[in-house]
């Protein structure tokens, strides 16, 4: 069953930004207190960009999938690195990493999948 493109950009933006808000939970109730300036700095500018990217993806943009791709190379693979470390320093802390990793790869893979109003290469099953 495919998804028209509008409902598949509302959910794929949905996933993104609510990943964000698990991001400040996250970092605000399991590793906020600890962490030093540059890190705040960090983590404000990683919302930033995760907001314009579901922003981007809501309007209906094509080249937020491929900045996505490489934020998820690079957030997913440190975390599933560090993911014994995590859970041994904070069990929620670990299922929020997993979470966010889960909710970032569904909606990569949405953004990958070709829509139901949208035509693939050599698909000559509609007509103009």
């Amino acid at each position: 069953m495919a998804l028209p493109s509008q409902s598949k950009a509302n959910i794929v933006s949905n996933l993104i930004r609510a990943s964000a808000v698990l991001y400040l939970v996250d970092y605000y109730f399991f590793g906020g207190h600890a962490t030093t300036y540059y890190a705040a700095i960090i983590m404000c500018t990683a919302l930033g960009i995760l907001m314009l990217l579901a922003a981007f993806v809501r309007k209906g943009f094509k080249w937020p999938k491929w900045v996505l791709l490489i934020l998820t190379i690079v957030i997913v693979a440190p975390d599933l690195t560090g993911l014994l470390s995590t859970f041994h320093q904070n069990i929620y802390a670990g299922f929020i990493s997993i979470l966010i990793d889960i909710m970032l790869l569904t909606a990569l893979v949405f953004l990958f999948i070709p829509g139901k109003d949208e035509r693939g290469p050599g698909d000559l099953s509609a007509t103009d």
